[in-house]
């Protein structure tokens, strides 16, 4: 793969997980590493790094197209929903109008664009859902981000668009996400409780990073549906977290759905089918217990 490749959004763990495969498996590519973080990540001899600014449309457009990447991976995005709700502004921009310049700039220079969906464009009356169901958002999050399709399938069509859910694996920056949460709860012995609902497929992000690499080579584009294996409600990923890491079951309590107060609706039936995905790409996507284990052992044991 002798590529030049922008990430942007470089310290979270999708892009970490991309990072660190390409440079692993593919001594050829170069990476352009685009990331709001600076001080915290550090260039390789295959990678440089530059400071983002997102926000910035005649900057980010300048930058992509005087670098001239053959591939750009968004990663970059506001995920927390109810942050999204507060922060509307902040949500369009880096969930809709990035994605917008991102596509506008590849468009120019005849580059593939690969950017993140989420299921959460759904209502979750009845998942999981394919990539042909009919998306109806009702959270502020799920809206900037079906925006961010739209907006990015008016301007190229060498454009891949992953939808994925529940995202987990190892971060070097601290990143938090559900499986994080629980861990640390459980490994200090604390008592959570967690609802019986919001179903979902927890997605290890070296399945990720592997069926990116799989559309790169394959130039599959459109929209592919990348989770995990395992159609899961809350309280039984926490179960299963706690069976891995050899936790305490007894510390996880399930709640009724209705009895948790959040501020922005969550789809109680999400998911993605990946028949597709796994077909198209020729991959095998992690049921969570094996994600999990190979995530145990990239930690050292019990260091989440």
């Amino acid at each position: 793969m002798n590529k030049k490749i922008l990430i942007t959004g470089s310290t979270g763990k999708v892009a970490e997980a991309i990072t660190t495969l390409l440079l692993r498996e593919y001594p050829d590519v170069k990476l352009l590493l685009l990331t709001s973080d600076i001080k915290n990540i550090k260039p390789t001899k295959r990678s440089s790094v530059f400071q983002a600014f997102y926000e910035n449309v005649k900057w980010l457009k300048d930058f992509v197209i005087n670098h001239k990447p053959d591939i750009i991976i968004n990663c970059a995005a506001m995920t927390n929903v109810d942050a999204c709700e507060d922060e509307k502004e902040k949500a369009m921009n880096l969930n809709a109008s990035l994605p917008e310049t991102l596509s506008i700039a590849a468009k120019k220079i005849n580059s593939h664009l690969i950017t993140f969906s989420t299921d959460y464009i759904f209502n979750g009356k009845k998942g999981p859902y394919s990539e042909l169901d009919t998306p109806d958002p009702i959270n502020y999050y799920g809206k900037s981000k079906l925006a961010g399709e739209n907006l990015a399938k008016g301007n190229t069509q060498k454009l891949t668009i992953i939808r994925t859910n529940v995202v987990y694996g190892k971060s070097s920056y601290g990143k938090n996400d559900f499986i994080k949460w629980v861990s640390d709860k459980l490994d200090n012995k604390e008592k959570i409780n967690v609802i019986t609902g919001q179903w979902c497929n927890p997605t290890f992000t070296d399945d990720i990073a592997w069926a990116v690499s799989r559309i790169i080579e394959t130039k599959s584009y459109g929209i592919i549906n990348l989770s995990g294996k395992d159609w899961l409600n809350r309280y039984e990923i926490a179960l299963i977290v706690a069976e891995v890491f050899d936790y305490d079951k007894n510390l996880i309590s399930p709640l009724d759905p209705s009895k948790l107060s959040q501020k922005a609706f969550r789809p109680e039936k999400g998911g993605l089918i990946i028949t597709s995905a796994e077909g198209l790409l020729g991959i095998k996507l992690s049921r969570l217990k094996e994600g999990l284990t190979t995530l145990k052992f990239q930690l050292n044991e019990y260091e989440i």
